[in-house]
């Protein structure tokens, strides 16, 4: 199973198993309300997974996308009901504090350097995407470009 579905599996499995918890607060209305990074709603996660998580449980859900600090800050507020961020301390402490009930890992960045089959900069194999950007003596310098969570390179 790769690592997306995985992914995509604990926040659809994050989203449901918190419906019953949920549902005082849901007896007379059928919203909830995310407090999310740019970048999460960005990534066209929620586009994926909140139609899938309305069919099971008939609630909405309105996202509002901003800075971590600030999404944390909504929460703190008591304004949202689900926190998606990504800054692991800020989460412990926002936790601790009492103001959240658990945290779990959701997502990760995977970079990948892509580019041609015969491998002229000979990065084959690499497991370090910055020293695999970087020229080095006896290869032809590429230029590299990151593009939401992707490192590619491209001949000069």
């Amino acid at each position: 199973m790769s690592t997306s579905r995985i992914a995509l599996g604990l926040v659809v499995g994050l989203l449901l198993g918190s419906a019953p918890a949920l549902a005082p607060a849901l007896a007379q209305e059928k919203t909830i309300v995310v407090a999310s990074t740019t970048s999460t709603q960005d990534s066209g996660l929620f586009g994926y997974i909140l139609p899938l998580f309305k069919a099971k449980t008939g609630i909405d859900v309105k996202v509002v996308a901003q800075g971590t600090g600030q999404a944390l800050d909504t929460a703190r507020r008591g304004d949202a009901d689900v926190v998606f961020v990504h800054a692991k301390a800020q989460e412990d402490k926002f936790v601790a504090d009492g103001f959240g009930v658990k945290r779990f890992d959701v997502m990760y960045n995977d970079f990948v350097v892509i580019g041609p089959k015969s491998d002229p900069a000979g990065i084959k194999g690499s497991k370090d995407v910055v020293a695999a950007s970087r020229p080095s003596p006896g290869r032809r310098a590429r230029s590299c470009r990151a593009a939401t969570s992707r490192v590619r390179t491209r001949p000069s």
